[in-house]
Parts: C-alpha cells; sequence; structure tokens
C-alpha cells in the first residue's frame, strides 16, 4: 500500500531545514534607500555617471548569499571577495549599520531591491559594483506560503566597446507546489531582457532544490543563449542533493570559476572570472 504523505508535511520540513521562521515587520522606505518595486512589478533608477567596464580586462565577480550578516566572520569574508572582484551579488544582505559603514569605507556603488524590512533594515539583493551602473531596476515576487517578497536587481554597465553588460541578481521563491509561481518569476526576468543586445550575466540564490527546477531554469535561460558556469572546486550548498546557487552568462568567456564554503554563511560563495571576447 503506498504511503501518504501530506504535502503540508512536506513544506513544513522544507521551512524547518531552511530556518526561515521569523517574524517581519514591514516599514516604508525612503525612494533613495533602496528601489522598492511593489509585486510583480518594475521600478528602475538611471545614474548619469560617465562610467565604463573595461572590456581589455577579465571581469571578476562573486556571488553570495550572506544568510542576513546572522553570522560572525561576514565582513572578513566580504573583505577578501572585495580584492579580486569588481561585482559583488549578494542575496539576503540586509542593510544594518555595519554592512552600511563597510560599503562607505569601502568605496563601493551598491544599489538593493527592498523585499521587505526588518525593524527599519531593508532586507533583498544587493549589487556592489566598483562601476557604477546607467540603470538598475528592481522587481519583487511574493512567496505563496510564507507571504514574503523574493527579489531581482537587474544592473547595466557601460561596456568600453560602448556595449552594455547586463547582470541580473536572483534571489527565486522558495516554497511552492509545483513550479507555476517559481516558473513565473523567472519567466518575467527573462522576458525583461529578452530584446537586450550584448552579454548577460545572470547569478544568484535559484533555490533549485529539486530537478523540476533545476529544468525550468534551464529552460528559461537556454532560451537567451546562457551557459552554465562549471566550477573546478563546487562546495555549493545543496538541498536534496541539488545546488541553489548558479551563474549562467553569454557573449562571454569563462576563464575560472569555483565555490568554496565559508563558515560566515550558510551558503558557500561563488567566484568567476570572465573574459570580453575580441571582436
Amino acid at each position: 500500500m503506498k504511503q501518504f504523505r501530506p504535502r503540508w508535511v512536506i513544506l513544513s520540513a522544507l521551512i524547518l531545514i531552511c530556518g526561515i521562521l521569523t517574524v517581519y515587520t514591514f516599514v516604508d522606505v525612503p525612494e533613495e534607500a533602496s528601489l522598492a518595486s511593489g509585486e510583480g512589478s518594475v521600478r528602475c533608477r538611471g545614474y548619469s555617471a560617465n562610467e565604463t567596464i573595461d572590456v581589455t580586462r577579465p571581469l571578476n565577480i562573486a556571488v553570495w548569499n550572506i544568510y542576513k550578516q546572522q553570522l560572525d566572520g561576514w565582513e572578513a569574508e566580504l573583505s577578501e571577495l572585495s580584492k579580486d572582484n569588481a561585482i559583488i551579488l549578494l542575496q539576503e544582505a540586509q542593510s544594518k549599520p555595519q554592512l552600511l559603514s563597510y560599503i562607505e569605507r569601502e568605496g563601493w556603488h551598491s544599489n538593493q531591491a527592498y523585499a521587505f524590512a526588518i525593524k527599519g533594515e531593508i532586507a533583498g539583493v544587493m549589487t556592489l559594483s566598483e562601476v557604477v551602473p546607467k540603470k538598475v531596476c528592481a522587481y519583487t515576487k511574493i512567496e505563496p506560503y510564507l507571504r514574503l517578497p523574493k527579489s531581482a536587481l537587474y544592473s547595466a554597465f557601460s561596456l568600453s566597446n560602448g556595449k552594455t553588460l547586463s547582470v541580473i541578481n536572483l534571489h527565486s521563491i522558495n516554497f511552492t507546489f509545483g513550479v507555476e509561481e517559481y516558473k513565473e518569476q523567472l519567466h518575467s526576468l527573462v522576458d525583461a531582457v529578452r530584446d537586450i543586445k550584448g552579454p548577460i550575466i545572470i547569478a544568484g540564490d535559484f533555490n533549485t532544490w529539486s530537478e523540476e527546477r533545476l529544468d525550468v531554469v534551464k529552460m528559461e535561460l537556454e532560451e537567451l543563449g546562457l551557459k552554465e558556469a562549471q566550477y573546478s572546486s563546487d562546495d555549493r550548498l545543496t538541498v536534496f542533493g541539488y545546488p541553489l546557487d548558479h551563474l549562467f552568462y553569454r557573449e562571454l568567456e569563462l576563464d575560472d570559476s569555483r565555490s568554496k564554503k565559508t563558515s560566515a554563511s550558510d551558503h558557500a560563495f561563488i567566484e568567476a572570472s570572465l573574459i570580453f571576447p575580441s571582436e
């Protein structure tokens, strides 16, 4: 006789595993503090800075779910990542004073998607960059059961060859039955960049803890011509045997990439060195 396993029991187990039984306070935040898109909508901001990324040099990028800076050592780890990377994509960043002070002290340009706020401190994906982007857009999608928004941030960087590099920092929704809501979030982002020309990087915490979710990601991103980075060392966090964090790229050449565990977060970080092909 086949054993009956209620879906709500499975969902409850997933919530306990991921440790996100937290009470959140939602507050209004001034516009200049972040990009608050609103459910299912997009909000953008432009910058007038005339800065470019040099295409004659490799582009080093890091991807890291920083776990709301809850564990000791996150600042030291972030400082190490800052030494070699021109762009850092953070998920589960929380705009606590220590992180904001770090950003100001190190001279990073930063943008954060306003997913929600905890005691007035914004939570959501954050993109740090040496070069000021020419445009940044935020998008949020509410988890269907936990009712907490997950966020994405699109950044457009001018390149020294006159083209534009598009970078999407993504934290995918987690708890769903089936993949319809999951696919909807990713499909919205794919639609937003479908007609954009030039190199693209899409990276972050995709919450790909099932084969179905991995299939959705591959199908959506292959439509855009993106390839997935393969790692010389792979310590990425896995759930049910599937890695959660990924980096995809297009019109770039992968020189090197690796993933390394850290005690400063439950997620390992990803580092990749990408080369702009000569014309």
